[in-house]
């Protein structure tokens, strides 16, 4: 199934790809350390005592959280009543003050049932499904437009939602599932744990931000060289004629990391039209 908060860069293409390295195997915890959307944790076709979400951006941890310990489901006539409070969201204003009322609960961690309707809608309308937070804390994305359509949400799309959201429910109803927020490097492991790896894609010494600096990126490159629990990376190895050098280079010198070539092209950023050569990577231990 596929997470209704999604955004682009998610994983959820790569899931067969994945579950094909992780084929039969048993784990006591599978860490997801960067959950993003939580594509691969809710579509991992592993056995596990726990499943642990973690990203440092609480937002999805959090809802995640609301949503499996809420007991009532969800309705198209909740979700109705939502959308006509913001004028059905019938011009790019509706957007902009639902953007800021969103931003004021967020901010002050209202993760009540209302928020996770509330999250499903304004991801929907964001441009280019881009989930991006300015350094106030506040998602600063803007409207992707109404196009040729007199409001933004119709019956299709709202079906879509609702039922997005209910399936996610049953599905963390059915495992041993844990969402947390801490810093990465912080998180601990044993060796009969997996861990799914998927940082920031750094490149460049400008790249690297206050939540994600050369210190994580340094921790992750140890961990991949030097632990006993199995691990699925991702990364770029190239993009744009730029080389992510440490990594290129601990895969020239150690023949015991299994590399996917996930792909080798990509069209990213806001209006972007021009289609970049890249070399995405699924790096992992587990050998068949």
């Amino acid at each position: 199934m596929k997470s209704p908060f999604n955004w682009v860069g998610n994983k959820y293409i790569y899931i067969e790809i994945i579950n094909e390295v992780v084929k039969n195997k048993q784990y006591d915890k599978v860490i997801d350390m960067f959950m993003g959307t939580g594509n691969i944790l809710i579509n991992i076709d592993v056995k596990a005592n726990q499943f642990i979400g973690n990203d440092k951006e609480r937002l999805l941890p959090m809802i995640y959280k609301t949503i499996a310990q809420n007991d009532s489901y969800f309705n198209i006539l909740r979700l109705n009543h939502i959308i006509s409070t913001w004028c059905n969201f019938s011009k790019k204003e509706d957007y902009y003050a639902f953007r800021d009322y969103w931003n004021d609960k967020y901010k002050t961690n209202k993760f009540d049932e209302n928020f996770i309707y509330e999250t499903a809608l304004l991801l929907k309308m964001c441009s280019n499904s881009m989930v991006r937070f300015n350094k106030q804390d506040e998602f600063n994305q803007g409207f992707r437009g109404l196009g040729k359509l007199t409001e933004f949400f119709q019956d299709s799309m709202k079906e879509l939602i609702v039922d997005g959201l209910n399936n996610l429910k049953k599905d963390l109803n059915m495992r041993n599932y844990q969402f947390t927020t801490q810093d990465a490097i912080n998180i601990e492991f044993n060796e009969d744990d997996l861990l799914i790896i998927d940082p920031p894609y750094i490149l460049r010494q400008d790249m690297y931000s206050q939540d994600f600096t050369i210190n994580h990126d340094n921790h992750l490159l140890d961990m991949i060289q030097n632990n006993t629990a199995d691990f699925i990376y991702f990364n770029y190895i190239i993009r744009d004629g730029e080389t992510h050098d440490n990594l290129n280079n601990i895969l020239k010198s150690n023949n015991k990391l299994k590399i996917i070539e996930l792909s080798n092209r990509t069209k990213s950023g806001q209006g972007s039209k021009e289609i970049k050569s890249v070399s995405e990577v699924l790096i992992t231990n587990i050998i068949d």
